[in-house]
Order: structure tokens, then C-alpha cells, then sequence
């Protein structure tokens, strides 16, 4: 298309030329000039729009985001998310010495650390090349975003090669570490603290003003617990935003296997719903203190289906984490594991996260009443 324009764009001048040449009377060469002119500057006006045209269109078609413009980085310093320099991220580390690493995730290592101004921070560490949408997504959704039950971004960093995400440090680990570590042990009542606080953040995300927030990857490695037991949701590099009034978006399926809605499987929609499956399986894994898959070749089968087997069987408390040595609230242990049922059920039968708050608030106060005692054991 441009191509076309400059060949006409010579034409019109080689044309002005040999009139100007040829033509003998002063009046009507300067008819001819004028006209030429006039058609020079038109055709170069619609080159130059018509070249603007094309680049934005190129642009919407494929947009290739790298790094954060000035303005952006100004806006997330002034929400709380500030830009760290990458010396004082190896600083911070150690120079990623291995005796600070303590995790790995899909997106990358992770690494303890202190900053400048004496924050304890959990530092991960991301290679540019492939991750740059995980961590622009992960910076865009908790920049802007504030709860207690969701972990806090205190900073970024990023080069050319690779990148870093700097988060609040949450000093008792993740909820997998407390559920299956074998020398650490969560009471009843701290599991349903737990519960309560990571339902009341996956319900800030899905009314969030700006639009529901799907996280896509709830799990317990996904779950970090600070130095009072309260949780807090973390791993936002799947999270999708859905604009209010549109009841889901498309996209290829992501996540961590058994956690993962059957129907987000077989439709590819996202939508709250596959969160609140996600978070159904991740009540019965509180309840039970299993895998969500069986190991056990004699009895394969998911968690969701070994409860609902066991319910229909009118056998309960065999579902019961053997940790726990039968010292919880039969009531509320019957509550929450229907509850976690109906979550893992068919689109349509699923609560809403409001209603999951409001049940788990329910079986906290009921076990209350038996228990004021919160207390932790470690063997």
C-alpha cells in the first residue's frame, strides 16, 4: 500500500515538471502549479495517515509488551510496588546463594532475602525468555490490588536477560508444607482460619471492581501462611481478568492437574466457577491431609470422588486427617465437607464464593464453641 503511494507520489512530480515545460501561457502555468501543488500535498497527507493507520493496526494485532514505560513504573511505585535495582536484589540474596533458596515453581526459583530497609522478602527469580507475560501479568494483578488475604508485591526488577518478583515474606511457608510435612501438624481450628482467610480472598478477586479476577492455579503450594497462621494467595501468573458483565473468556487450558475444572477442560471458558472448584479441592485436601490423587494402586481414585463415596457411605470421620486424632468438631467437620462436595460439583450446583465465606464463617463459630483454644503442635 505504501509502495503505491510513493509511485504516485513521483508520477504527480514528474508531471508538474513537464507541464511547466510545455505550457506557453503565464496564466495557465500558474493554474498548473497551483493544482499540482495542491494534489502533491494531498497525496503526501494521506501517505502519512494512511502509514499511522497501518502501524496501529499492526500494533492491536500483535501486541509485544517487554518492560513497563516510565509513566507505568511511577504509577506502581505510587501503589506501593517499587522498581528495585538489580544490585540490591543480589544483595539481598546473597548473590542467589543457594543456602537462601527455598522454593521452585513453574515460573521460577525462589529465594529468601532482606532488602535495604530491613523488609524479609521471598525474591523469585525469572528467566526472561518465556516468562516476560508471566511476570508482567503477575506485577499487573497484585500492583493494583490489595487484601489481607493476598500476598503483597513489594517490588520488581527486570533486565534484559532476566527478572525478579519481590514479595512480603511469609514466614510459616505454604499450606502443602503443614498438610503433608511430616514434622508439622495444623490443629481444627487453624485449618478453618486458614480456609476462611483464603475464601475471603479468592472473593475479593472475583468482585473486584475492575472485574472478576480468576486466579486459575489455587492449590496449597499457592497458599502462604505468615507468622500468624493468616493466609494469603499467591502466584498470579495465570490469573485472568474478566470485564464486568461478560461471563468468561476463552483461553487454552492452564493449571495444575486435579485441580482443574473438568468443564474448563473440556469448553476452555474461565470463569469464578473453576476457581471455586479449585478451592473445593483444596477444602477437602484441609479436611483429609491427602493428594488429591490417590497413590495407593489397590484404591486409585481423586479425592473429590473418595469423599463423596464415604459421605454416601455415612463414614465421615474416615475421611478425617489421622493427624488431627479425632479432635475437631464432628458438626463442623460435617458442614465443611459438604460444602467442599457441592464446590467440586457441576457448574450450575457450585456456591458462589460469598456463599463458601459465609460457610466456613459458620463452622469456625461452631467450632468456637467447643474450642477457644487455638494452638499448633510440631512432632
Amino acid at each position: 500500500m505504501i509502495g503505491t503511494f510513493d509511485a504516485s507520489f513521483i508520477l504527480l512530480f514528474a508531471c508538474f515538471f513537464i507541464l511547466i515545460l510545455t505550457l506557453g501561457q503565464s496564466g495557465r502555468l500558474v493554474f498548473v502549479v497551483i493544482s499540482a501543488i495542491v494534489i502533491i500535498i494531498i497525496v503526501v497527507a494521506s501517505w502519512h495517515f494512511l502509514k499511522r493507520r497501518f502501524k496501529e493496526k499492526t500494533v492491536k494485532a500483535y501486541p509485544q509488551k517487554e518492560s513497563f514505560s516510565v509513566s507505568e513504573e511511577l504509577i506502581l511505585e505510587e501503589q506501593g510496588c517499587r522498581k528495585i535495582p538489580i544490585e540490591e536484589i543480589y544483595a539481598a540474596t546473597s548473590n542467589l546463594h543457594v543456602h537462601n533458596f527455598i522454593g521452585q515453581g513453574m515460573s521460577g526459583k525462589v529465594y529468601k532475602g532482606i532488602l535495604q530497609n530491613g523488609w524479609h522478602v521471598a525474591i523469585k527469580h525469572m528467566i526472561k525468555d518465556g516468562q516476560s507475560e508471566t511476570f508482567l501479568r503477575e506485577v499487573a494483578s497484585l500492583s493494583h490490588v490489595r487484601h489481607p488475604n493476598l500476598v503483597i508485591l513489594r517490588g520488581y526488577c527486570e533486565d534484559q536477560l532476566q527478572c525478579f518478583l519481590v514479595y512480603e515474606m511469609c514466614m510459616n511457608g505454604c499450606l502443602s508444607e503443614w498438610l503433608f510435612g511430616k514434622q508439622k501438624m495444623l490443629s481444627w481450628v487453624q485449618r478453618l482460619k486458614i480456609a476462611v482467610g483464603s475464601a475471603r480472598g479468592l472473593l475479593f478477586l472475583h468482585t473486584h471492581e475492575g472485574g472478576c479476577i480468576v486466579h486459575r492455579d489455587i492449590k496449597p503450594t499457592n497458599i502462604l501462611l505468615d507468622a500468624n497462621f493468616e493466609a494469603k494467595l499467591s502466584d498470579f501468573g495465570l490469573s485472568k481478568l474478566i470485564d464486568l458483565g461478560v461471563s468468561h473468556v476463552s483461553s487454552e487450558v492452564r493449571g495444575t492437574f486435579g485441580y482443574v475444572d473438568p468443564e474448563y477442560r473440556r469448553n476452555h471458558h474461565v470463569n469464578a466457577a473453576g476457581d471455586v472448584y479449585s478451592f473445593g479441592m483444596v477444602l477437602l485436601q484441609i479436611l483429609s491431609g491427602k493428594r488429591v490423587i490417590s497413590l495407593d494402586v489397590t484404591m486409585p481414585a481423586s479425592l473429590d470422588k473418595m469423599a463423596k463415596n464415604l459421605t454416601n457411605e455415612g463414614n465421615i470421620a474416615a475421611f478425617a486427617d489421622p493427624k488431627l486424632n479425632g479432635d475437631f468438631s464432628f458438626e463442623a467437620f460435617d458442614l465443611v465437607l459438604k460444602l467442599a462436595i457441592s464446590c467440586t460439583a457441576h457448574k450450575w450446583q457450585r456456591p458462589s464464593m460469598e456463599q463458601v465465606v459465609k460457610k466456613l464463617e459458620e463452622a469456625l463459630r461452631v467450632s468456637a464453641r467447643s474450642s477457644e483454644v487455638f494452638h499448633i503442635s510440631i512432632s
